[in-house]
């Protein structure tokens, strides 16, 4: 059974244009750690059933969604997501990888509906630097399938995932809120075009 999770619009106004988001908040206390490394399969990804959530209520929800804010903090530590604290760096390391790795299916459902960006909110600097190292490690994995001409079907839009549309900050959600996005809504902007082509080019 996944872990609750609480579905919420948050509106805004960017340049006079009214702007909406999904947020995701926790609704207990979500710690990732040795039970998902253990569940990790190299060969066969798969998405969480916490990501499954959030791809079903994307889906069902009444307006378009077009950015999705994940927080890490509800409020209190019974409203939260985080690794298992005693991980040890190499743990840490790979936990990312693994959670990064397995998480490219989702990205790829999601951009499907229409969703242009990603963004973690809360994160402590363990796992905001974790995340980051992750994403790295992955786009250099997929970059050099392309050279060497080894590239799978989902490795473009996989690449593009990697670049422009998984974001992470260290920063509070209402912070985030009030300095980061209008950003990321012009971000959303000058890239949709470009979100587009790549959606088209994946159907059938």
């Amino acid at each position: 059974m996944a872990p609750q999770l609480e579905f919420s619009d948050f509106e805004t106004e960017v340049l006079g244009v009214p702007r909406r988001a999904l947020v995701v908040t926790p609704a207990e206390r979500i710690r990732v750690g040795r039970a998902r490394l253990a569940g990790a399969e190299p060969t066969l990804p798969k998405a969480s059933p916490l990501d499954d959530e959030i791809v079903r209520q994307v889906a069902s929800w009444p307006r378009p969604v077009d950015v999705v804010l994940l927080r890490s903090w509800g409020g209190s530590e019974a409203r939260s997501w985080a690794f298992e604290p005693d991980l040890d760096d190499a743990g840490t390391e790979e936990l990312a990888y693994a959670i990064m790795r397995d998480q490219l299916a989702f990205y790829r459902d999601v951009l499907a509906l229409g969703v242009h960006a990603l963004v973690a909110t809360d994160l402590s600097a363990r796992e905001f630097d974790a995340m980051l190292r992750a994403n790295t490690r992955l786009l250099r994995e997929l970059t050099g399938r392309a050279r060497g001409n080894a590239a799978l079907l989902h490795d473009p839009a996989d690449r593009w995932v990697l670049t422009h549309l998984t974001l992470w900050t260290t920063r509070p959600f209402d912070e985030f809120v009030l300095q980061g996005l209008p950003e990321l809504f012009s971000l959303v902007d000058r890239h949709r075009d470009d979100l587009a082509a790549l959606v088209e080019a994946r159907r059938p």
